[in-house]
């Protein structure tokens, strides 16, 4: 897990970020420092590295200490993350941009429209864009790009939501896309449902995992042994799926 502590609420406000070092266990370890307004100290790794957040007036005396006494966790926490497959897209026109694990590629016509082209050759059309354009920037990329991947996204994971709701004789919830970067989904106790909106570039079996657990919420709002039969109920291979999970970032 990420959260060793307890995290503040949202309206906490950052007072300042610094980037600073550690030597744990004979290494030195590099971490994102922010003072915030909490009571607390907390430790996130994530595809960025370690952000430690403390109350502001920690010292730094106090913060080194807290990061020794947790080296096991930092050191195995880093360690695995450098062995995740990062699916985060590079917003160049020659990238290769995923789709439920088949590989686009971004083609611009004659006619002056963006399309998305899979490795057999399977079109689809972005949108038509200005003649002037004849060489695109990153940012350009990433806005349609971005576009292609949420409308696939809500289509895809909207026909997954409704194949597993009916699996599991639940009304169907409201579907929201997320851009969380620790967490593929989430469930409200008010039934509002959270996909991240990366999950539209994994394989489809991945994919039913998360919907299904999430979904499995609606039942039991928990991870007791009542929730995971639940998920089991409707994905039977769920353990394998969560092994390949954790090999992503």
């Amino acid at each position: 897990m990420d959260n060793l502590f307890r995290f503040p609420t949202s309206r906490s406000k950052i007072r300042k970020n610094e980037a600073r070092s550690v030597k744990l266990a004979d290494r030195i370890i590099a971490y994102t420092l922010i003072r915030r307004n909490r009571k607390t100290v907390g430790l996130r790794i994530n595809r960025e590295g370690l952000t430690v957040s403390v109350p502001l007036q920690a010292t730094l005396s106090s913060i080194e200490q807290v990061l020794h006494n947790k080296a096991g966790w930092v050191i195995g926490n880093l360690d695995a993350w450098k062995e995740k497959r990062i699916i985060q897209p590079k917003w160049c026109p020659n990238s290769t941009f995923w789709l439920l694990g088949d590989p686009y590629r971004l083609a611009l016509t004659g006619l002056d429209k963006l399309q998305m082209v899979s490795q057999d050759n399977k079109v689809d059309q972005i949108q038509e864009i200005p003649s002037s354009l004849a060489v695109l920037t990153s940012c350009q990329v990433e806005k349609f790009v971005m576009a292609w991947y949420r409308k696939q996204a809500m289509a895809h994971m909207s026909e997954r939501v409704a194949l597993y709701a009916d699996k599991l004789g639940v009304p169907l919830p409201r579907l929201r896309l997320s851009s969380a970067r620790t967490r593929w989904g989430s469930c409200s106790s008010h039934g509002t449902v959270c996909l991240n909106w990366r999950l539209i570039q994994l394989p489809i079996p991945l994919v039913d995992y998360v919907v299904a657990h999430e979904l499995s919420h609606l039942i039991e709002m928990n991870h007791s042994s009542a929730f995971w039969k639940v998920v089991e109920s409707i994905y039977p291979d769920y353990r394998q799926a969560q092994v390949e999970l954790k090999k992503i970032g």
